[in-house]
């Protein structure tokens, strides 16, 4: 069969330049051979490893923890902050970090009430533990909001399974802009970069899809 002909090569040749350039990470630090080597058959080895880790980290790094307060990122940040009162008391140090959430300015505003109530929690234990960070809440730019950037005609409404414009701009780049105000912008070269920390789950239960 014929190879049809392209009517834009130059459009065809752009998308393959950009499909062979895939995200390659680069391994700046990588946890004590111990630590990686603790068991987490179960759920205290689990909990147990993920606390180490922290410490090991939360002590040697700045550290960004985004979070929504929904069940993952909640269950790392408790372990983090836990963690660094672990630190605290056994009278090791802790780097500077920061708590960031996003107002997207479209939630359900019960939801973002939680998460303002939740962002006060931590500031008490900060305050309590006397921790070298803060908490913070990032919005999208008055360009990006909703009612500018859809009902103003500037953008399409992103649908699901589609394009992701609106986590992109309502939650990535305003957390990215705070959390560059706060600690910094990475220089590698240097070896000053901050690790951002959320939670991700291993496996996704059934009741997830049915609920």
């Amino acid at each position: 069969m014929l190879a049809q002909p392209l009517l834009f090569p130059e459009f065809q040749a752009d998308l393959e330049r950009k499909a062979g350039d895939e995200f390659s990470p680069v391994l700046i630090a990588e946890a004590p051979a111990e630590l990686s080597a603790m068991p987490e058959g179960e759920i205290e080895e689990k909990i147990a490893k993920a606390t180490a880790i922290l410490k090991w980290l939360m002590s040697s790094h700045r550290t960004a923890f985004s979070t929504s307060f929904g069940k993952d990122s909640s269950t790392t940040l408790g372990l983090a902050m836990a963690a660094a009162a672990e630190l605290v008391r056994e009278g090791r140090p802790v780097q500077p970090f920061v708590v960031l959430t996003c107002d997207t300015k479209v939630e359900n505003p019960l939801i973002t009430q939680l998460a303002r109530g939740e962002l006060i929690k931590v500031r008490a234990w900060i305050e309590r533990f006397s921790l070298p960070g803060s908490a913070h809440v990032a919005t999208p730019s008055l360009a990006n909001e909703f009612a500018v950037s859809i009902l103003g005609g500037r953008a399409l409404p992103s649908m699901a399974g589609h394009k992701r414009d609106c986590t992109v701009s309502w939650k990535t780049e305003p957390l990215s802009r705070l959390r560059k105000r706060l600690l910094g912008r990475n220089k590698l070269a240097t070896g000053k970069f901050v690790v951002s920390v959320t939670g991700v789950r291993r496996v996704v239960p059934p009741t997830v899809f049915i609920n």
